[in-house]
């Protein structure tokens, strides 16, 4: 199984594998653009303190566009050449950047008015998850926000990428093909995303053209 470096510095290297996916698998993932629903999210949005935590940083666009808008930004990410790729691109070195699993790290409490993961969280167990965005909810500063992509259930359908698959569990399976060949990937319904979410005092959900969920939840 392939581990999230190696899957990096392939990235970097290009490839039929990569160019597939940028092509529309994963589209907010290994692209240059950012996600519209993001965009959308940020400017509507008002933060009262402007400081973003991205789980899953991978090269560092989210956090460097909202850099840009005068964010303080930290991220954290299991690849070493991840965080490489997130440094370079930041121009504030007051950014804490720092490789760690993200099922172990430990959030700030009260550090944060924005906590966001694109395409990330959900490489994993659902027990872990679900205890991730338990820790997400607790330390988050009061009135501030997540923006978290999840896949929905129908994606193990619709993605080239996971037609063909092992089962690990109800709805998590490890691709047998493609770039993350080997590595957990988990899949939810909007139930189940809704029961996760539950302490936070305000939910919104949709889908983008990939069949992603976006949630943006509020503390």
């Amino acid at each position: 199984m392939p581990d999230w470096d190696t899957i990096y510095k392939t990235y970097n290297k290009g490839g039929k594998e990569w160019d597939k996916m940028k092509e529309g698998v994963l589209p907010y993932c290994f692209i240059n653009g950012i996600s519209p629903h993001f965009v959308d999210f940020v400017k509507k949005t008002k933060f009262s303190q402007e400081y973003a935590l991205d789980i899953g940083c991978g090269n560092g666009k989210y956090l460097h566009y909202l850099a840009k808008l005068g964010f303080k930004t930290d991220g954290i990410d299991a690849s070493t050449t991840s965080i490489e790729m997130t440094k370079k691109i930041l121009s504030d070195k007051n950014s804490c950047i720092k490789k760690v699993n993200m099922f172990d790290m430990q959030i700030d409490k009260d550090k944060y008015d924005l906590i966001i993961s694109i395409s990330t969280i959900n490489h994993g167990s659902k027990k872990d998850l679900s205890k991730l965005i338990e820790q997400i909810h607790k330390n988050l500063c009061t009135k501030g926000y997540t923006f978290i992509t999840i896949p929905d259930k129908k994606c193990l359908e619709t993605w080239d990428t996971f037609q063909k698959h092992e089962v690990l569990d109800e709805n998590t399976i490890a691709p047998l093909i493609g770039p993350e060949k080997g590595i957990p990937h988990s899949f939810y319904t909007k139930t189940e995303i809704e029961g996760m979410f539950k302490n936070f005092s305000k939910l919104d959900m949709q889908t983008d053209v990939s069949g992603q969920w976006i949630i943006i939840a509020t503390k």
